[in-house]
């Protein structure tokens, strides 16, 4: 790269920086409109600025503009390959849509980078999540095996297979699989409440129904 071409790449990302900058003060004081297009004028200008598109295609979904919104946060798995910090843009692009109960293109999203980055345990948990949510038991908790495998000792992994497995009727392996997240963190209340749901399950159940 020549010297004027790296000091014109250097100003453009300055430019995309200052213009998301001013989209998120404007958020803070409530200036949607005033958000709006400085996010846009930021991808604008350097359309992979991933803060930005993940910004912007966050609030498009918001606006109910879903197609473009899509697009935008899709458009994050194209730069896998050229940033550190994009591993944890694409996960909170999905937990964004997952808490937005927009679980099919959470899936997708998740799967695409799990097929990029195979090595990365928050995608395919993510992935597992969004599985369980849309039905998909089985291929939850494939996803979730897969998650854990790769990081074996992330109680938030073993909480998460613990309760797909309970969600597949795979009782008593999830109860201990819910009793090992509880021994992890025992101050994590998503997993001492998973477990006494699976406890209650269990207990109700007829005898020789369980697996």
């Amino acid at each position: 790269m020549r010297e004027d071409d790296a000091k014109d790449d250097g100003w453009i990302l300055f430019e995309a920086e200052g213009a998301y900058a001013d989209g998120m003060f404007c958020g803070a004081i409530g200036d949607s409109e005033g958000c709006i297009r400085a996010l846009e004028r930021a991808v604008q200008i350097k359309p992979d600025y991933a803060p930005a598109v993940l910004a912007l295609g966050s609030v498009e979904y918001q606006r109910e503009r879903k197609e473009e919104g899509r697009k935008l946060l899709f458009s994050l798995l194209s730069m896998l390959d050229d940033a550190s910090d994009l591993v944890q843009i694409i996960d909170t692009a999905g937990d964004f849509l997952i808490e937005r109960g927009e679980y099919a293109d959470g899936l997708e999203l998740f799967q695409a980078a799990a097929a990029r980055l195979p090595e990365i345990g928050a995608f395919h948990q993510g992935a597992g999540c969004c599985a369980a949510h849309l039905g998909h038991l089985e291929e939850a908790v494939a996803a979730s095996r897969r998650a854990l495998e790769i990081e074996p000792g992330n109680q938030k992994f073993v909480n998460d297979l613990g309760w797909c497995l309970a969600q597949s009727a795979a009782l008593h392996e999830a109860r201990a699989m819910l009793e090992r997240a509880v021994a992890l963190d025992s101050s994590d209340d998503l997993a001492r409440e998973n477990l006494r749901q699976c406890n209650e399950i269990i207990a109700r159940r007829p005898r020789g129904k369980d697996r």
